[in-house]
């Protein structure tokens, strides 16, 4: 018996109905976060996944929840977390190299901007692991600066000075004439 099928067993139409309404709004930002704050391409549809299978197993917390997108972005970040944690740097900085598309059968200007964006991933997945969350946060799941100071049980003033210093770096590292 598969996950699904359980699960479908357990909840309510409702709950259900809740899920797969959160899936389709929160997934694909949950997606774009576990890809760009860990660099878990391969891994980030299973741990959007599993995210949902935790948040279906505490179904009555997830519905009295009064921010439920930030109630799965917890779990998702925990899961991240984890699996950061097991995982050897050595092996993260291959697999990142690994993933990285050949180049030399574009255009010469599908290899300049294929270069920018592979120097910004660079330069955000180099900042510490503090301003580079918020970066992530904000730009991969859209949440308001708000948002991520409760999330991150941070006060309002150091998420937003975390997002200047993150940027202050960025423009560092790739030069001035880059945009952050």
């Amino acid at each position: 018996m598969d996950v699904r099928s359980r699960l479908r067993g357990c909840l309510t139409a409702d709950q259900r109905g809740l899920l797969e309404r959160l899936y389709v709004e929160v997934g694909p930002r949950l997606v774009a976060y576990v890809r760009h704050a860990y660099g878990l391409s391969e891994d980030a549809e299973d741990i959007v996944a599993e995210t949902f299978c935790r948040a279906a197993r505490n179904i009555v917390a997830l519905s009295a929840s009064q921010r439920r997108d930030l109630y799965l972005v917890t779990i998702v970040r925990n899961l991240c977390r984890d699996r950061f944690r097991r995982v050897r740097p050595q092996a993260r900085a291959a697999d990142a190299l690994a993933q990285r598309p050949v180049t030399d059968v574009q255009p010469p200007h599908a290899l300049a901007g294929h270069e920018q964006v592979v120097n910004l991933r660079d330069a955000v997945h180099g900042l510490p692991a503090g301003l580079r969350e918020v970066v992530v946060l904000r730009l991969s799941t859209g949440l308001k600066f708000e948002e991520i100071a409760e999330l991150l049980h941070v006060p309002l003033g150091t998420a937003l000075s975390r997002m200047h210093a993150a940027l202050e770096r960025l423009r560092e590292t790739l030069g001035d004439h880059h945009e952050c």
